[in-house]
């Protein structure tokens, strides 16, 4: 069976995209932090497994309230509205409920995209709204997964009863 070369321009454009953009941010005098390949690959492959296990959240949250318009309203409020309400240019909150609010919450996934580690040596304000989560990268997209388990279990416990 023949791969469709369709499944492969995501992959191109995003490459294209991160090459050119950087040359042209330099190129404009933009300072651009490095950081390593594996990190850049984590930080795309993480946001584009979020986004996924975010669809899949929805897709479980859809089944369980079986209203459309309610269902995207539930997922945004659980997933955008506390990332913006911890981390937006202007944090509303207390930097400790940002930080509990990132740790329970299925927003905490988006510690996917964080860069750089903390230093302990490093006098530094790492809070949320400074892009600084509280959680590891792997341990912030593992709450997300957690959410969408917990809600693709109430799913099919749902549709198992009502279709009886």
């Amino acid at each position: 069976m023949a791969r469709s070369s369709a499944s492969s321009t995501p992959n191109v454009a995003v490459t294209g995209a991160l090459v050119i953009g950087e040359r042209q941010m330099r190129a404009g005098g933009v300072s651009i932090d490095p950081v390593s390949t594996l990190t850049l690959v984590r930080i795309v492959a993480g946001t584009a497994a979020l986004l996924a296990v975010a669809a899949v959240l929805a897709l479980a949250i859809g089944t369980v309230l079986r209203r459309s318009a309610i269902a995207v309203v539930a997922v945004i409020v659980a997933i955008v509205l506390p990332y913006f309400l911890a981390v937006g240019g202007v944090s509303f909150l207390p930097v400790g409920v940002a930080n509990w609010l990132l740790r329970l919450t299925p927003a905490a996934a988006f510690a996917i995209q964080q860069p750089y580690p903390r230093y302990a040596q490093v006098d530094f304000s790492y809070t949320p709204s400074n892009g600084y989560y509280p959680l590891a990268p792997w341990a912030g997209f593992a709450v997300l997964c957690a959410w969408a388990a917990v809600a693709l279990g109430l799913a099919a416990f749902l549709l198992r009863r009502r279709d009886v």
